[in-house]
């Protein structure tokens, strides 16, 4: 704008205007207006184009191009000497940058400083750290911009944040701190007596900003540094007070065990100088007699039955390798180490001992729990996520296919340890979580096999139940079932599963698999985690070919080796409860309505009249991972009717006509780069089951399409604002209608029959792998011909 008004001036008039801009430069820069100085120079610079235009225009031919570029050149070089005369100029020396690597690492004095706990605000964005100053001063959470004014008295940092950055400044000879919230600098460039330069967000525009010294410590909040043993801190840098002394009595009060803090001599020496203040360690003492350990405040700590004698959780007060350990002590005896509860063998389920739960009759119960084991892809994988925290699980389906979430819990057990055990395996038992009556199973160590797995005896109460088992287990919601894997001697996995009936104490055994985890046991059903074939790494994984060498019917140890040139494949099967056997349960519903888009799993969903059947399948989110995601829409399935359509790249949404010929389908197009502003986009498709075609209408659906009906020649379908589903979702969305006189005149691709189904033309090379699939039963499935 400025050039254009200063070009369609006289060259007189614009020459005037350039030097008035540079009195205006001047006068801003004596009284202190740096930012307002800038801004002219700017504004400066499109004059002198102005100026140079201006010349072009009044000057004839080339004279006119001669004068143009001495005047925008020679302007321009003017501009920037009187800037800098000015000291307005842009710093040339960039300071350091707010993603890291160039914090200062000594002091003007010489003396060196400690720069750690290094971390990102974000994935991949500014960092901040933690400086320790010779002099004991320790400031966190500053981000790596930092520097020192030029007498070496401030000390100036860069506070990075995900919505307004700050400022801090230390003034070392005081020790007092000053913040400044809402600061514009995010890079530090140079700090002298008037003031602190640097630049606004690198990633946007990089722009200069400037701070007064004196501006900024009269508006800044400021503390006194306070000391803390050799340190010096902010007074709020602990919430609540240190802890220095706890005591914890026996029931009875007749024994007392006191704790008192234990301080290092110095703390700037430490990796983490706060550590003994933030997690502090007390020497322990039972009656006046000192033990020579240290422990928590917290730490688990168990009397027994008689109050004469405690086991907890603490380490030697002098011991070089660190680590907290299980101490015994007794009244008469004094303290000694125990053994660690458990001897592990990797094979086994992974579980972890977290907590101390009673002390009688000479043994130690510890709280203890089985990992979840959960598929890497919902309900099947090619290997078993260990999971070591309760998380949501999928409990069910609504009627239109959404997941129903519930909370999954970790099998709960104790590990049971004698007070003589020398930490050997088998001196420390399993109990379970307790059935019904309250009594706990109990499972015992006998032996291992060559894979490492062991062999236990399981006894619940007064019921010794026949053969050897693995240590995997789950009870029942109910409490009156308990879920057993057989134990076999050179195998890893189990043949088959078992149920214990408590309240009948009678076995059921389930059919023949090779089981390799037990997932979860509610409402009647028993989910394992079976190993039905391998897939060779060179092959890629479909919902078609899971696996490319089926699981051997027979003991085979060496299949399920680890392998570099192969994949185990992990499906879940379930297994329903009866009066007196375990039949599995067909991994796909029936259903009676179109489903949402964000419907989960495989379904069969039958034509009126029973005509025809839809059998979708391997439909997943975009992330294919083992969370539950319950509102993301689900894509890439298969499809295939029972009158022989085979069809694949779909999503959850489908409706049959009301004369079961046509079947409405949806497909998600994740590169849909015909979209404008959007690189997603959902599609329609008609399929004729009769004449065996398929039309797809170039006008894009809204998304998560959901068909409401079709009849009457309509189709109707409800779209969305947003492709996924919130729980307190107040978006009604609005309904397309689509004729079907229209679709039909669209033009149609003949499928094509080949091994006794009707491919889409670019999908004939995948008719083996169709025909190798199990199909779901013709209970379930209504078929004409197949």
């Amino acid at each position: 704008m400025p050039a254009f008004l200063v070009t369609v001036m006289p060259p007189a008039l614009a020459l005037l205007t350039v030097l008035f801009l540079a009195v205006l430069m001047g006068l801003a820069a004596r009284f202190g207006f740096l930012s307002t100085g800038r801004g002219l120079a700017r504004l400066m610079v499109g004059a002198v184009f102005g100026l140079g235009f201006s010349l072009g225009r009044a000057l004839p031919d080339w004279w006119g191009i001669i004068a143009a570029i001495v005047a925008i050149f020679g302007g321009l070089a003017c501009v920037s000497a009187w800037e800098r005369r000015l000291g307005l100029a842009p710093l040339s020396v960039k300071g350091a940058s707010a993603w890291g690597g160039s914090e200062p690492q000594f002091t003007p004095e010489g003396e060196p400083i400690r720069v750690f706990n290094h971390s990102e605000i974000a994935m991949g964005g500014p960092t901040y750290c933690d400086y320790l100053f010779p002099d004991g001063v320790l400031l966190q959470g500053l981000g790596s911009s930092a520097l020192f004014s030029e007498d070496g008295r401030y000390f100036a940092a860069t506070v990075p944040s995900r919505q307004s950055w700050g400022l801090v400044v230390l003034d070392r000879e005081q020790r007092r701190l000053y913040r400044c919230i809402d600061s514009e600098l995010w890079e530090l460039d140079a700090f002298d007596l008037n003031g602190l330069n640097g630049r606004h967000s690198p990633l946007v525009d990089d722009s200069v900003r400037q701070i007064r010294l004196d501006e900024l410590l009269r508006s800044a909040s400021a503390v006194d540094l306070v000391p803390v043993a050799d340190l010096w801190l902010e007074p709020d840098w602990r919430s609540d007070p240190v802890q220095h002394t706890f005591e914890r009595r026996s029931a009875d009060g007749q024994q007392r065990l006191v704790g008192d803090i234990s301080l290092p001599s110095t703390f700037r020496d430490l990796a983490q100088p706060l550590a003994p203040l933030l997690s502090p360690r007390y020497t322990v003492s039972i009656n006046g007699q000192p033990s020579g350990l240290l422990m928590a405040a917290d730490a688990p700590l168990v009397w027994s039955t008689d109050q004469c004698a405690l086991v907890c959780l603490a380490q030697e007060h002098d011991s070089d390798e660190g680590g907290d350990l299980y101490w015994l002590w007794q009244l008469d005896k004094g303290w000694r180490m125990l053994p660690s509860p458990w001897v592990k063998r990797d094979a086994e389920p992974s579980f972890y001992w977290h907590e101390l739960l009673r002390f009688d009759a000479g043994h130690v119960h510890f709280g203890a729990y089985l990992d979840y084991p959960r598929p890497s892809s919902g309900r099947y994988g090619y290997r078993l996520d260990s999971i070591h925290s309760d998380t949501e699980t999928q409990v069910g389906h609504d009627a239109q296919g959404r997941v129903q979430v519930g909370e999954f819990q970790l099998t709960r057990m104790a590990i049971v340890i004698p007070l003589d055990s020398e930490g050997l395996r088998g001196d420390s038992h399993i109990e379970t979580q307790p059935l019904i009556g309250g009594v706990p199973a109990h499972l015992s160590w006998l032996t291992d096999n060559a894979g490492g797995v062991g062999a236990y005896r399981c006894q619940i109460g007064d019921w010794q139940l026949p053969g050897c088992w693995l240590l995997d287990h789950r009870v029942s919601d109910c409490g009156r079932y308990l879920a057993l894997l057989p134990y076999a001697d050179s195998m890893i996995v189990a043949s088959h599963a078992v149920i214990a009936d408590v309240q009948q104490r009678r076995l059921l055994e389930g059919p023949a698999m090779w089981v390799a985890r037990i997932l979860d046991f509610h409402a009647g059903r028993l989910s394992l985690a079976v190993v039905a074939g391998r897939l060779d790494q060179a092959l890629e994984s479909t919902a078609l070919q899971r696996f490319n060498v089926a699981a051997p019917t027979a003991s085979d140890p060496s299949f399920f080796d680890p392998s570099e040139q192969y994949r185990l494949f992990y499906d879940t099967v379930e297994l329903q409860v009866t009066d007196s056997q375990l039949h599995v349960v067909p991994p796909w519903r029936l259903v009676d309505r179109p489903q949402a888009a964000i419907a989960e799993g495989d379904f069969i969903q039958p034509a009126p009249g029973d005509q025809d059947a839809a059998w979708l399948f391997g439909s997943e989110t975009e992330y294919a991972d083992s969370w539950v995601r319950a509102s993301s829409p689900r894509l890439g399935g298969y499809l295939l009717t029972a009158s022989g359509c085979a069809l694949n790249d779909l999503a959850p949404s489908m409706i049959w006509s009301a004369d079961g010929r046509y079947l409405a389908l949806t497909r998600m197009v994740t590169d849909a780069t015909q979209l404008c502003g959007s690189y997603r986009g959902w599609q329609l498709l008609l399929l004729d089951v009769r004449e065996h075609t398929l039309r797809v209408p170039a006008q894009w659906l809204g998304n998560r399409p959901q068909y409401e009906s079709f009849a009457a020649e309509q189709l109707r379908v409800r779209c969305f604002e947003r492709d996924w589903e919130a729980e307190d979702d107040n978006d009604k969305g609005s309904v397309q209608s689509f004729s079907l006189d229209l679709l039909l005149q669209l033009p149609a691709e003949q499928l094509v029959y080949r091994a006794g189904l009707w491919f889409v033309p670019a999908q004939l090379h995948l008719a083996l792998a169709w025909q190798a699939l199990t199909l779901p039963s013709v209970s379930c499935f209504k078929r004409r011909s197949l």
